[in-house]
């Protein structure tokens, strides 16, 4: 008995100290006695997250020379090539019409325009009537005449010109009065030629009035047509060289 009270008087007198132990297979769940230890899931990998690729250098633009000009430099296009390749048909080039020359007007011939023909070494003079810039049958004549039968025209066409010069009177306060009827009658005259075949390219045309030179050395109302053959030399022709002078 004394024993007992001993010891309950420990018990009070001491500070109560539990141990609690946990049981960790408690705290798993129920799980049948034959299933399979549950494996843990695969991890999922996380895709990696692309790198977008860097953009190419842009090039550096080229500055074209620079001009004085100020003119745009054009890239120069491609060149065609000259024959075709095999199995490609080209189509027909374009045929553009050209315009035919104009033929000259035809010459103002009257029964009765006053003037008179008169040749002259080379050529032939033509006299017309005040104010007037027509022909008459005789001097229209004459210069066909002198077409057909004149120095080296029928043997050598292409190396023949004429020179139509033509004078007209009139006053130094209207100085262009006698030029246009200077021009009209040698434009009449140039019809006449080329009626008869002569190409304009080799009819050279001069209208003066009367302040010009040469006015005074015949008829004021004239039209003096000279003939000139160009010298063509031979491609067999040789020209000896020129000796040095001596010092």
């Amino acid at each position: 008995m004394r024993t007992r009270l001993i010891l309950s008087a420990l018990l009070l007198s001491t500070p109560a100290m539990a141990q609690v132990t946990i049981d960790q297979r408690a705290l798993e769940p129920l799980q049948p006695q034959n299933a399979a230890p549950a494996s843990p899931a695969p991890a999922t990998p996380t895709p990696a997250k692309p790198v977008p690729p860097k953009p190419a250098p842009k090039p550096a633009p080229v500055k074209p020379p620079a001009s004085n000009t100020g003119a745009t430099i054009r890239p120069k296009p491609p060149e065609v090539p000259m024959n075709p390749p095999p199995g490609l048909s080209l189509p027909p080039p374009i045929v553009v019409p050209t315009r035919p020359a104009q033929p000259a007007a035809p010459a103002a011939i009257n029964a009765d325009a006053p003037g008179a023909a008169t040749p002259f070494p080379g050529g032939l003079r033509v006299t017309f009537g005040s104010g007037r810039a027509d022909l008459n049958p005789t001097t229209e004549g004459a210069i066909r005449a002198l077409v057909r039968g004149g120095p080296n025209v029928t043997a050598a066409p292409d190396t023949t010109s004429f020179t139509i010069t033509t004078f007209a009177p009139g006053t130094p306060e209207d100085p262009s009065t006698p030029r246009r009827l200077s021009l009209s009658r040698a434009l009449t005259v140039r019809s006449v030629l080329i009626s008869q075949g002569v190409a304009s390219v080799r009819i050279y045309v001069r209208a003066f009035g009367p302040a010009s030179l040469g006015f005074a050395d015949g008829p004021p109302d004239r039209a003096d047509i000279a003939i000139a053959t160009n010298a063509v030399v031979p491609a067999t022709t040789t020209v000896a060289p020129v000796a040095a002078k001596p010092n």
